[in-house]
């Protein structure tokens, strides 16, 4: 038994059914991952999860997957983005942890003003979510949400740490599962 085998059970207990998944094929070549789509009950949002990526991750203190968590409406951008980092990690086998910035120099999600992510915990699924735990309960698999954010809200991060963006979107009470959210920066 994969010490991984609960990964399908933990992902439809937080995210939702399992919709599908994307082929390894993308182009010419073959990705060492999945794109996987979860629907909750109440259909109002979706989340597009990796499925393999922690094959890449050794070294990591655990091995883990991405997930992105937006509106229903906008699941070709929480596809996008997922798979374009994920895609940036595999190619550069690099590996993220919570807190780190994944940025690009202008916006990555058309018709948005969103040019990247924060790696966090999964800001409305609390921390059970997070790590997988196998049947003795020992973490095996960190679950890395990205948040979709802007460049200012990136400067803001760099300058002064995360703390500050998180202290700014409760304070503005922002959506964070909307990429067309205004930047609060």
């Amino acid at each position: 038994m994969s010490r991984f085998s609960e990964f399908p059970a933990h992902v439809e207990q937080y995210l939702g059914r399992i919709r599908g998944a994307d082929s390894q094929e993308t182009g010419s070549r073959e990705r060492g991952y999945h794109l996987v789509y979860c629907d909750p009950p109440h259909g109002e949002h979706v989340s597009v999860l990796t499925n393999g990526l922690r094959s890449h991750t050794a070294g990591a203190p655990l091995p883990h997957e991405l997930v992105c968590t937006l509106y229903r409406e906008q699941e070709l951008h929480a596809r996008h983005l997922t798979g374009v980092i994920a895609e940036l990690l595999d190619e550069s086998n690099s590996r993220v942890g919570p807190g780190a910035l994944i940025m690009n120099d202008r916006a990555l999600l058309p018709e948005t003003d969103i040019s990247g992510a924060l790696a966090a915990p999964h800001p409305y699924l609390g921390e059970d979510f997070d790590v997988l735990r196998d049947e003795s309960g020992q973490a095996v698999l960190r679950l890395i949400t990205l948040l979709p954010i802007t460049r200012a809200e990136a400067q803001l991060v760099a300058r002064y740490g995360s703390d500050v963006l998180y202290d700014r979107w409760e304070q503005y009470e922002t959506d964070l599962l909307d990429v067309f959210r205004p930047s609060v920066a």
